[in-house]
């Protein structure tokens, strides 16, 4: 990339900081803003069986989700910046390449699970911090307004929490050898399964959070019960730390069965829901 090859100073960096701007906005509002229509206005009749939640939040809530997402953008950029400066200043090292015969597919596999598995971790644990009684009010209570979430509240966050959402990539990308398509690739999925969890609906079957194989990997439910009830459920791609200590909510099985059922029983009827937002 062009960028990556120009020489350290002002234009190189707003070069480089516009790029990531507009690149978070492109992939996040028009995706998150697709899922938005689709489900929750054009076929939210059609699909009102696989809720979680049978009411809508107000409209406004909606509308300060869309709003806080922006300051959430605006923070990964600037993050973005700082390492991408520290790097060009020699202050930081970079173990990204731009060439995938350096190292071979297979290794871009590897460092994929890799940066996978690190991001877990990290999410897992400052999740948790987030929601220590002394910080949880300055922070992660601005997440916590959506209750009820749409896809517009996967980057609703504090500039803090957004701060701490992006950092996780900075020492992984100074330290580990990582392709940059892969990476990329890395930050889409990662924002993909952040909509994915905020949806508001459930399409995996019953039984899927308690099966032996399974039960390991997160659903959506699992997640929009964190919303509802707040202190636990804090695991993002994978149920592994929320197992280990044991930080699922104890019905969180029985309710996503409750959720994921009622899909088998579910017999079409006029709701308030099809016809617009809660007032």
């Amino acid at each position: 990339m062009a960028i990556n090859a120009c020489d350290f100073g002002w234009e190189c960096v707003r070069n480089f900081g516009l790029f990531q701007l507009s690149m978070n906005f492109i992939r996040y509002y028009p995706l998150a803003g697709l899922a938005f229509f689709i489900f929750w206005v054009w076929k939210k009749g059609t699909f009102e069986k696989f809720r979680i939640q049978k009411n809508f939040p107000k409209w406004e809530k909606v509308v300060y989700e869309i709003k806080q997402s922006a300051v959430t953008m605006v923070m990964f950029s600037l993050v973005a910046v700082l390492s991408f400066s520290l790097q060009k200043l020699g202050y930081l090292p970079r173990a990204l390449y731009f060439d995938i015969s350096e190292r071979g597919w297979a290794y871009a596999i590897l460092s994929y699970i890799l940066i996978t598995i690190w991001h877990e971790t990290w999410f897992y644990w400052a999740h948790r911090l987030m929601h220590h009684k002394k910080v949880y009010s300055f922070v992660h209570a601005i997440h916590h307004k959506s209750v009820n979430p749409s896809p517009l509240a996967a980057y609703n966050f504090h500039w803090a929490e957004a701060f701490l959402e992006a950092i996780y990539v900075v020492p992984f990308i100074s330290l580990v050898p990582i392709h940059f398509g892969v990476f990329i690739f890395h930050t889409f999925y990662a924002m993909v399964m952040n909509i994915w969890w905020h949806l508001g609906y459930e399409f995996l079957p019953k039984g899927w959070a308690s099966h032996p194989i399974t039960k390991w990997i997160n659903t959506s439910t699992h997640h929009n019960l964190h919303h509802q009830k707040f202190h636990g459920n804090y695991s993002l791609y994978f149920n592994f730390w929320d197992r280990v200590m044991g930080t699922n909510f104890p019905n969180y099985e029985t309710y996503f069965d409750e959720v994921a059922g009622k899909k088998e029983n579910y017999e079409k009827t006029p709701v308030a829901s099809e016809v617009g937002f809660a007032k």
